[in-house]
Formats: C-alpha cells, structure tokens, sequence
C-alpha cells in the first residue's frame, strides 16, 4: 500500500506537464484538481469523526491555519513551478522536504542540529545539485523561477508537518488531513474566483478536464489512503523509507510519457537524495 501510494504521488508532476499542453493556468488546474478530491475527503472526516475526538477552538485555528499552508500555499507553488521545469527536476526538489523538517524542528525546540542531520542535509541538497545542473528544462536561468517556486512549496509543506505533528495523533492522520483539506479547498475556490478564470472554464479542452479528474484522484485522494493504510501496518519510518520510490517513479514515468532524459548524474543525484533522506529518517528528531 505504501509503494503503490507513493508511485500515484509520483504521477502528479507527469499529469501537470501534461496538463499544460494545452491552455490551462496553474490556478485552475489546481481548482479542478480539488473541486474533484474534495467530496472524497468530506466522507473520509465524517466517518473518520463518528468516534473520535471533539474538536477544540485551536484545532480548528490550527486545521485552518495548517491546511492552507500545506494543501494550497504548497500545491498553488508546485503547480506554478511546474510551468518552468521538468517534472523529474520538480519531484526531487519537492523531495528535499525532510531535510527542510530537520532544520525547522531544530529550530523551533532550540536544539543544536547533530551532525547526522548536517550529512543528511548535504548529501540531500548535493543530489539537487546533480539532477538541476543535467536535468530539466533547456534555458538555464529560465528554470530558476521553477525551482525557486518548488523549493519554497517544499518549504511550505515542511511547515504544514512540524506545526501539525501535536495535532494528528489526537485527531489521527486521517481524519486530520481530511479536514485540513477543506480550507485548502476553499483557499483555491476564492483564488481561482479571483483570478477571472470562470469564464474560461467552459472552454477548455476535454484533455484538461481529465486529467483534473486523474490528479484529484489517482495522483492525491487514492495516494492519501494508501499510504495511511500503510503507515497503519508497517508503521510511519518505514512507510517514510519506501516513499523514496517517489522520486525514482517520476524519472521513469517522465521518461515515457514526456521524453525527458535520464542521464547518470541525475541518476547519482537521485541516489544522493535518498540516500540523504534515509539517514534523515533514521536521525533523534520529532516523528511528523
């Protein structure tokens, strides 16, 4: 459940590229992307909620507050990044997130950061080093934007984590993310209301409207149930160490389906960054 949650992550930046073949702005992709999750994730916090905790006055400060930082600050920027670089560039760099969570919780608890978290961190970002110099787009410093935009939708979600890690074992990851998905969902409506795209959404090509459809379902509900199903049998560090086929799924499913190249630095970069990542699991930190 964890692997295969991890690959349909994987296949969102490869249905964005696709995606933006055709006239579609960032912002409305995203909105048909949560106009199609969001019933799914009602019916998950409903039934999620029948037997579980009532909810206080700063947890929904906290699922507001949260939810926007981590489901729409952090999509909103994937998803405008995503329009200057490739999609394999784009997962890797998404990918930092733990290491970002390394120096963040450090940070907010006042402890020093160890030694292992510095190799981690380095050994992280020196892979990201690898796969932008020979990967991606053509153009140079016409990707900068992008990876500008994905590093900071990185750091995004690295603050949605630390700051909802006392909440979710109360409510349980499940109910949580599904609750945190509804101010998302109302962030991106009142976003794309005010960006003047109604009018277009009438006209845009069918191919858009499907592939909405495949990245509200295939690439974030079903990927969010497995991977909390999987976090339910086989426990979180695990389930963290098998979500590193992410990145490798993406150059693959880049590869086929929009003819970006593989070449071996990226593939040493990839390396890098999981194995970066590994030794970030393994660290004395707080459990997100």
């Amino acid at each position: 459940m964890a692997a295969l949650g991890a690959v349909l992550f994987s296949t969102k930046s490869v249905l964005i590229k696709l995606a933006y073949a055709y006239p579609v702005t960032p912002v409305t992709l995203l909105a048909l992307r949560m106009a199609c999750a969001a019933p799914f994730y009602l019916i998950a916090a409903k039934l999620a909620g029948r037997n579980g905790s009532t909810l206080r006055n700063r947890d929904l400060l906290q699922l507001f507050l949260f939810g926007l930082i981590g489901y729409y600050g952090a999509s909103f920027l994937d998803f405008a990044g995503l329009a200057y670089i490739s999609a394999s560039l784009e997962r890797l760099l998404l990918y930092t997130y733990p290491a970002i969570v390394l120096f963040i919780s450090a940070f907010a608890s006042g402890r020093p950061v160890s030694r292992r978290d510095l190799l981690a961190a380095a050994l992280t970002y020196a892979g990201v080093g690898c796969v932008f110099v020979n990967g991606g787009q053509s153009g140079g410093a016409s990707r900068w934007p992008g990876v500008i935009l994905v590093l900071a939708s990185a750091f995004a979600y690295a603050v949605y984590l630390v700051g909802s890690q006392r909440i979710i074992p109360r409510l349980g990851a499940l109910r949580y993310t599904s609750l945190a998905m509804l101010p998302a969902v109302g962030g991106t409506m009142l976003h794309f209301a005010f960006s003047g795209a109604f009018a277009d959404l009438a006209h845009l090509p069918a191919p858009v409207y499907a592939y909405g459809l495949a990245l509200g379902l295939f690439a974030t509900v079903l990927p969010t149930f497995m991977i909390s199903a999987g976090i339910a049998r086989i426990g979180a560090a695990k389930a963290a160490m098998i979500g590193a086929l992410g990145p490798v799924a993406t150059l693959l499913l880049a590869w086929i389906f929009l003819g970006e190249e593989i070449t071996a630095v990226q593939i040493a970069g990839t390396v890098l960054i999981i194995v970066g990542i590994h030794a970030a699991s393994r660290g004395d930190r707080p459990k997100v």
